[in-house]
C-alpha cells in the first residue's frame, strides 16, 4: 500500500515539474489544433467536392471579402492577451475587456462591410447570405478569442476541446443534413457554418463562465486599443501579408480564380498549425520576468531546430508530391492548376516556421513595436507586388509574390530577433 502511494506521489511530482508541464501543454495545444484544422481541412475538401466551381468560388469570395472586417476588429489582441498570461493577477479583467471590445467593434464594422459589398453589387451575394456569413465570422472571432484566453490561463486542454467541438460540428452537420449526391449551395454551407459556430459559443460561455463578462466601457476600450496599438498594427500588417493575395485575386480576376487559388492556400496554411500553436503556448512562458536567461535561450534554440526540421519535411513533400496532394485530396478538375501554385510556394512552410520563432522572441521581450516596423516592408511589398503581378501573370504571379514576401519577412525578423537578443546580453 505504501509503495503504491509512493509511486502515485512520484508520478504527481513528475507531472508538476515545470518542464514536464510545459511539454504537456505544448503537446495538448498542438494536438487539439491539429485535430481541429484536420477537421477544417476535411470540411474544405468536402465542400470543394460537393459544390459547383461557381458555388465554391462564391463561398470563398464571400468569406474573403467579409474577412477584412475581422482583420480590423481583432485589434491584434491575441498575442497581447497571451503576453498578459505572465501576469495572472490582472488576466481576468483583460479577458473581459478583450471580449467586449471585439464583440462591439465587429458588430459595428460588419454592418459597414455588408453595406459596402451590397453597394458594389457583387454577383450572388444576397443580403441574407451576407448576414449569415457575418454572424458566422463574428462567432468564429469570439471562439478564437476564447482559445487565446484559455491558453493564457494555461488551460490548453480546454482550448483544444473547444476547437475540436466547433470544427467537428460543421462537418457533421454537412454530412448529416445534406442529401447524398446533391450539390451544396453557398446558402446551405453558410447556414451550417453559422449553426456550428453558434453551438461553439454556448460551450465557450460555459468554459469561461468565471472569467467572461461583457461590459460597455468606451473609455476602457480606448485605453485597451492604445495599450495594444503595436499589436493592432502588427496584426493588420500580418493579415495583409497573409490574405492580400486571395482578396486581390477575387477582386482582379474573379470568384472562379479564387476557387482555384484557395485549395493551394488551404494546404500551405495547414502547414502553419504546429509552429504557430507551439509559439502561442511558449509565449506566456518566455514572457515571465523570472525566467532565467539560460532557459530562455534553450527554449528558443530548440524551437529553431524543430522549426527547421519541420519546414524541410514540408519543403520536400510539397516539391515532389504536390500533384498527388491536390488530386487525391480535392478530386476536382477545376483545382488542378493549384498543383503549380503549390510547388511555387513549397518553401513557405520552412520560412514561416522560423519566422514564428523570431516573432516569439520579439514579443516575449516586449518589442512588438520593432516587429511592427519590420512588417511594413513585407506588407507593402505584398500589396504592390500583387497589384502588379496578378494582372500580368494571374495566379502564378500571386504565388510568387506570396513566396517572396515570406523571404523578405524572414530577413527582417531575423534582424529584429538579433537586435533583441544582443541588447539583452549587453
Amino acid at each position: 500500500m505504501g509503495t503504491a502511494s509512493s509511486r502515485s506521489t512520484l508520478r504527481q511530482h513528475w507531472r508538476e515539474r515545470a518542464p514536464v508541464r510545459l511539454f504537456m501543454n505544448v503537446g495538448v495545444a498542438i494536438g487539439g489544433v491539429v485535430l481541429a484544422r484536420f477537421l477544417g481541412l476535411i470540411t474544405t475538401v468536402f465542400l470543394i467536392r460537393r459544390m459547383s466551381d461557381e458555388g465554391y468560388g462564391l463561398y470563398t469570395a464571400l468569406y474573403t471579402l467579409l474577412g477584412v472586417v475581422i482583420i480590423f476588429s481583432g485589434f491584434g489582441l491575441d498575442n497581447w492577451l497571451l503576453r498578459q498570461g505572465g501576469s495572472p493577477e490582472t488576466l481576468r479583467s483583460q479577458i473581459q475587456r478583450t471580449f467586449s471590445l471585439r464583440l462591439f467593434a465587429t458588430l459595428a464594422l460588419m454592418v459597414v462591410g455588408i453595406a459596402l459589398i451590397i453597394g458594389t453589387a457583387q454577383p450572388g451575394m444576397t443580403l441574407a447570405l451576407l448576414l449569415a456569413s457575418g454572424a458566422a465570422l463574428l462567432f468564429e472571432l469570439l471562439l478564437t478569442t476564447a482559445h487565446t484566453a484559455l491558453r493564457a490561463q494555461n488551460r490548453s486542454q480546454s482550448a483544444a476541446i473547444l476547437q475540436v467541438v466547433a470544427a467537428g460540428l460543421y462537418i457533421l452537420l454537412l454530412l448529416w443534413l445534406w442529401p447524398e449526391g446533391a450539390k451544396i449551395s453557398p446558402d446551405a454551407a453558410t447556414g451550417y457554418r453559422m449553426a456550428a459556430s453558434g453551438i461553439g459559443i454556448v460551450l465557450m460561455v460555459w468554459m469561461l463562465r468565471n472569467n467572461l463578462r461583457i461590459v460597455w466601457a468606451p473609455r476602457d476600450f480606448a485605453q485597451l486599443a492604445v495599450e495594444a496599438r503595436a499589436y493592432f498594427a502588427s496584426d493588420i500588417l500580418a493579415n495583409i501579408a497573409l490574405k492580400a493575395d486571395l482578396t486581390l485575386v477575387t477582386l482582379l480576376i474573379g470568384t472562379t480564380a479564387a476557387g482555384i487559388y484557395s485549395p493551394a492556400l488551404v494546404v500551405i496554411n495547414t502547414t502553419f498549425i504546429v509552429p504557430s500553436i507551439a509559439a502561442q503556448v511558449l509565449l506566456p512562458v518566455l514572457s515571465r520576468p523570472t525566467l532565467p536567461q539560460r532557459e530562455f535561450r534553450w527554449i528558443v534554440v530548440l524551437s529553431i531546430i524543430a522549426s527547421v526540421m519541420y519546414g524541410l519535411i514540408w519543403l520536400a513533400t510539397l516539391t515532389w508530391q504536390s500533384e498527388w496532394i491536390i488530386t487525391a485530396v480535392f478530386q476536382q478538375e477545376f483545382v488542378l492548376p493549384a498543383i503549380q501554385l503549390l510547388q511555387i510556394m513549397a518553401v513557405i512552410p520552412l520560412l514561416k516556421s522560423i519566422n514564428f520563432c523570431w516573432v516569439m522572441v520579439m514579443i516575449a521581450r516586449d518589442r512588438q513595436g520593432l516587429r511592427t516596423r519590420l512588417q511594413v516592408a513585407g506588407s507593402v511589398f505584398n500589396i504592390i507586388g500583387n497589384l502588379i503581378w496578378i494582372p500580368m501573370f494571374g495566379l502564378v504571379g500571386a504565388a510568387w509574390v506570396n513566396m517572396v514576401t515570406e523571404v523578405l519577412l524572414l530577413a527582417c525578423y531575423s534582424y529584429g530577433a538579433w537586435v533583441v537578443l544582443r541588447r539583452r546580453d549587453s
